[in-house]
């Protein structure tokens, strides 16, 4: 695996949690421990435990469906946004599922 690989797959990785922080952050208008950088945090953690976690049950599935988003990048697009979505939705529900008020 070259360098410019896992480059791509860090930007993905930061791409995808930066998509769910904004959905919940942005869109659900989600109070966040410690903002949006508090998720995007989390999001990244939830991405890489998706990846390696989940990864082995859907890969196979995965491939079969929609192969394109699996095997040109190296990365599991869909156990990492399932990922990333779980760790910051359990956060979210850490945080008592508070609205966030304007600043």
């Amino acid at each position: 695996m070259g360098f410019l690989s896992v480059l791509l797959i860090i930007a993905i990785y930061l791409l995808i949690a930066a998509v769910v922080t904004s959905i919940f952050y942005h869109l659900k208008r989600r109070s966040l421990f410690a903002g949006y950088i508090g998720g995007f945090v989390i999001a990244i953690i939830g991405v890489v435990i998706g990846e390696y976690v989940l990864a082995r049950f859907f890969m196979e599935p995965a491939k079969v469906v929609l192969s394109f988003l699996v095997e040109g990048t190296g990365v599991n697009i869909i156990t990492g946004f399932l990922g990333a979505y779980g760790a910051v939705y359990l956060m979210n529900k850490l945080n008592n599922n508070k609205e966030r008020t304007k600043y």
